[in-house]
């Protein structure tokens, strides 16, 4: 049986980035840049006003202050997207608008709020630098100058830039389509209560927006019964994905099928089972150049398997850098027990007190106790080698949960 830092390897070597597809700026919105994006000129593409006020020359204006203001003639007037008709001589200003263009011969713009503005007659109070309330040419931007790499993971501001730069379309990573099967007999969907021995098809929900979550687009399949020939059609169905994620049926069973069916259809099988806990059933292969991640049935085993595995593998497919979850450090807040000779992923919550963070257990750790995980931050990596983690000892935590480590980014890891 493989570790899990062995199952990790395993599985980011053998899955490969999808493609490029080019999208609409609009559709743009957390993909992943697939080029790398130059200025095509420089931006702003002219000296402009950073305030309404009055363009002047320093000159004209290197004795004025409060008790002794200099009045100077006003000229004209510019507004934004229009340009000065004429230059600044000597004992002359225009009045000028947020973004409008710098006339010849100004070197600085004295906000409205400290000159006294009459007929065609600004006075002005202040003495200002050369360059006061410009924004010069080129100060956003330089013309091919890189502005966003590739494989940035494009944000709201990155859209609003492409748009500046006249880029309506942009080339980005395709992103993986997930098929999602489901099996067992127990299973009933949300909008039926369960009786006697069924169970609500939590998996289904949960994994679905894990996918989401990822950048992925997740596609939920039928629920499979536990006959090998219906769980063999549900995953004929998933190959018009990308990947697979099957939750069920990869124990030993009698009515673990997924396992023997995935074999029949080609599956390569990369490992079946990891030293962990929760999780340890856990299979992994590629069939049809696709990868297929055969989960435990156990909401938590499953969830938890998608993060360590699932994930990593959609990030690297749909072209991120970084492929697993973040890390941090953190101390026990009080003594964490921890399974021996299996890594235990044991779900805490985080806080942080007196400059670090401090993990507990966010309830029972038994792999069907959804109820912790949706509690939990992170992930706290319990050794193989330790049963208890003693109050006070430092551990390293895969974070779930951005908001716990918010504002704190010098705690993360490389």
């Amino acid at each position: 049986m493989i570790s899990a830092d062995q199952a990790f390897k395993k599985v980011v070597d053998s899955v490969r980035e999808l493609g490029i597809e080019r999208v609409f700026i609009r559709q743009a919105l957390g993909r992943i840049l697939a080029e790398p994006i130059r200025s095509p000129r420089d931006i702003p593409g002219f000296d402009n006003s950073a305030m309404d006020g009055f363009a002047v020359r320093t000159a004209d204006l290197a004795a004025a202050n409060q008790q002794l203001p200099v009045k100077l003639k006003v000229v004209e007037t510019i507004a934004a997207g229009s340009e000065p008709t004429r230059g600044l001589g000597p004992g002359l200003a225009a009045r000028i608008m947020t973004g409008a263009p710098v006339p010849e011969g100004a070197d600085a713009v004295v906000p409205v709020e400290q000159t006294k503005f009459s007929d065609d007659t600004v006075e002005v109070s202040v003495s200002p630098s050369s360059g006061w309330c410009i924004r010069r040419r080129g100060e956003d931007l330089a013309k091919d100058e890189l502005v966003l790499p590739a494989r940035r993971q494009l944000r709201a501001a990155d859209v609003g830039l492409l748009a500046s730069l006249n880029r309506s379309m942009v080339d980005v990573y395709r992103r993986p389509r997930v098929a999602i099967v489901c099996t067992g007999d127990e299973l009933v969907d949300i909008d039926r209560q369960p009786s006697g021995a069924q169970v609500v098809n939590s998996n289904a929900y949960s994994l679905a927006a894990a996918v989401n979550e990822a950048g992925a687009e997740a596609t939920l399949l039928r629920v499979a019964k536990d006959r090998p020939e219906e769980i063999a059609e549900r995953f004929r169905e998933a190959l018009c994905c990308d990947a697979i994620l099957s939750t069920g049926g990869v124990s030993v069973g009698e009515f673990d099928h997924v396992k023997h069916v995935l074999r029949g259809l080609g599956l390569r099988e990369v490992f079946h089972g990891v030293a962990q806990r929760p999780g340890k059933p856990l299979m992994f292969g590629m069939l049809q150049e696709r990868p297929v991640f055969g989960l435990p049935g156990n909401p938590v085993s499953a969830f938890v398997c998608f993060e360590l595995y699932g994930r990593p593998a959609l990030h690297k497919m749909e072209g991120r850098e970084g492929w697993s979850l973040p890390r941090i450090t953190v101390r026990c807040a009080q003594d964490i027990k921890s399974a021996v000779n299996v890594t235990e992923f044991i779900r805490v919550k985080i806080e942080r007190r007196d400059g670090e963070f401090y993990a507990t257990p966010s309830g029972e750790q038994g792999s069907g106790i959804l109820s912790a995980l949706s509690r939990a931050d992170g992930l706290l990596i319990g050794p193989a080698e330790k049963a208890v983690l003693p109050r006070g000892s430092q551990a390293e935590v895969m974070l779930l949960a951005w908001e716990a480590a918010l504002g704190y980014s010098d705690a993360f890891e490389a």
